[in-house]
């Protein structure tokens, strides 16, 4: 599907998407969501994840700020989402945060197939490593990727994670990659104040979610996500350049410009 198929199928069908998200960003993922012809259900608790995951059409499995119960809610949505065929993005935030947050995503994995897992190189590198013998170490400083690869060592990367775990990778850094172990895309282009914002990847994740629900492949959604995203957030930044105003202005137009490109999009 093209990118105006793809925003086409959104408008006819409006997808619920259920949310099991980092609770730093709740609130720009289900407004992201809003903003693009979608909506968010965030129910949390492991005693109603599968249940509402039945009548959502897709589920996006965001590990930030992670605990026993919550990763338990995780695999139980991913598992009925599976099921019932619904796609399933995974964001495996802070991934070689802990040792905890490793043994925790290494379960997830053992027991839910993502459609597509939207993270930084550093978390892709930690995903790879759990199909291998050797111990790796990685940063511990945060979310933030310590790893900047360049193009031939990213694409490598994600070929070989895509293949891993036969589903989507889309690698998003400086240089953006999606690849489905057969062919790679890469995006260049965005604007660097995302990076100064708390939810850029987490609103992007929901982006996947969302185009993953129009019947396109997990490569088609994650890559017009991904080019769409970077559209949005150049847009953004011009109308800053241009009229003034500081981060705070910036965020709130990643709103606006979702609306614009996404959801009146086709309305024109």
């Amino acid at each position: 599907m093209n990118k105006n198929e793809i925003l086409n199928a959104i408008l006819k069908k409006h997808p619920k998407i259920h949310c099991l998200t980092n609770p730093v960003t709740m609130n720009d993922v289900a407004n992201i969501l809003l903003a693009a012809g979608g909506s968010a259900v965030m129910a949390q608790d492991e005693q109603e994840a599968a249940e509402i995951t039945t009548f959502c059409q897709g589920t996006l499995l965001n590990t930030g700020v992670p605990d026993e119960g919550k990763i338990r809610a995780c695999i139980l949505a991913g598992k009925r989402a599976n099921q019932l065929g619904h796609p399933v993005i995974l964001d495996p935030v802070g991934a070689g945060g802990s040792s905890f947050r490793q043994r925790e995503l290494k379960k997830l994995l053992e027991q839910v197939h993502p459609s597509i897992v939207r993270c930084n190189q550093e978390e892709a590198a930690v995903l790879c490593s759990f199909h291998s013998a050797k111990e790796t170490h990685f940063s511990r400083g945060g979310v933030e990727s310590s790893l900047h690869m360049d193009s031939q060592n990213l694409e490598s990367l994600a070929m070989k994670a895509a293949r891993l775990y036969r589903c989507t990778f889309f690698i998003t850094g400086e240089t953006d990659i999606v690849s489905d172990g057969t062919q790679t895309l890469l995006l260049r282009g965005g604007d660097s104040r995302l990076c100064r914002i708390t939810g850029g990847g987490c609103m992007l994740s929901a982006l996947c979610a969302l185009f993953c629900c129009s019947g396109a492949s997990a490569f088609e959604a994650a890559a017009t996500a991904g080019q769409i995203w970077k559209e949005i957030s150049e847009e953004a930044g011009t109308r800053i350049d241009q009229n003034g105003g500081g981060i705070g202005q910036f965020h709130a137009l990643l709103m606006d410009m979702a609306e614009e490109k996404i959801y009146f999009a086709n309305r024109l």
